[in-house]
């Protein structure tokens, strides 16, 4: 393949969620969504990780509701 001599990194899903969640933005939330609909990503594994994100209290308590309410609406 032509690389370049670059590196690539796979992220894990649950990984690629909570970076996504994290971010809030609409597209985000939908993309989530879908991960948890179709099994990609259980609400179980995002919250169990959900407290090592580089995040302050109060946004590691918007992203734990932000999973819990998405995981109700799949």
């Amino acid at each position: 393949m032509a690389t370049n001599g670059r590196v690539g990194y796979c992220l894990d899903l649950v990984d690629l969620f909570l970076s996504k969640a994290a971010a809030g933005r609409d597209k985000d939330r939908l993309f989530c969504i879908a991960l948890l609909q179709h099994g990609h990503v259980s609400a179980a594994d995002a919250l169990a990780r959900a407290p090592d994100m580089p995040l302050d209290a109060d946004g590691r308590r918007r992203l734990r509701a932000a999973i819990t309410r998405w995981f109700k609406a799949a």
